[in-house]
């Protein structure tokens, strides 16, 4: 299972982690390991495309996304990536789990 924990404090978004595999298809071939991995990586470019203080940690399995900034634009990108990782989660709920920490 995927599972992506993010943390929040009122609108502001602190970090998001999202891990795991979520076993639903043939590896390679996985639908929801795809669209997660999308999402992220789309996440991460476009983080890294606005040059706020945002700290990124990618390993084989895990993506950590560290919010420093105080950007309004940075927290934009985050409630769009939740609402994509969530409307995955209503479809897919066995195999991506989304929760606030």
């Amino acid at each position: 299972m995927i599972r992506a924990i993010y943390e929040a404090d009122n609108d502001h978004y602190l970090k998001i982690e999202v891990s795991g595999h979520a076993e639903f298809g043939e590896y390679g071939k996985d639908l929801v390991c795809a669209s997660v991995s999308s999402i992220m990586f789309g996440f991460m470019n476009a983080l890294d495309a606005l040059n706020e203080d945002v700290k990124i940690r990618q390993s084989e399995n895990r993506i950590t996304i560290i919010n420093h900034s105080g950007s309004k634009q940075v927290d934009d990108y985050y409630e769009l990536v939740l609402v994509q990782l969530k409307t995955l989660e209503e479809s897919y709920g066995d195999f991506i789990q989304v929760e606030r920490k």
